[in-house]
């Protein structure tokens, strides 16, 4: 079950950040509150995708030590490089939430009903 799961995120932190990288499109992310959210722009989305491109990485080397046949502890320089990826990925979504404006949700368009 678990390994379906790291491969169902894998997937998908993958293809949405190629097509961040590839398209840059615009989008809207409500907040939680459902009265605001933030804006993306091309920038923001493209930083967004570099982002989940870092995670992919990070996965990539966290499943080749875990699923390794002879599983042995990697070795300190790798710690290091999977440390600062963390950190690149943590500030990547960092930057692309402060390049996203604030902005109120749009409103939505009823469809007009006949009676």
């Amino acid at each position: 079950m678990l390994r379906a799961f790291l491969v169902m995120m894998f997937v998908l932190c993958t293809l949405c950040g190629l097509y961040l990288l590839a398209f840059a499109p615009e989008f809207f992310m409500p907040a939680r509150d459902g009265l605001s959210g933030r804006q993306f722009g091309p920038l923001a989305a493209r930083v967004l995708g570099a982002a989940l491109a870092v995670i992919v990485v990070l996965a990539t080397i966290f499943l080749r030590h875990q699923y390794a046949e002879v599983r042995r502890h990697p070795t300190q320089v790798v710690q290091i490089i999977y440390f600062v990826l963390i950190l690149l990925a943590i500030g990547l979504i960092n930057l692309s939430l402060n390049l996203a404006e604030p902005v109120p949700e749009p409103p939505v368009q009823s469809v007009p009903t006949t009676p």
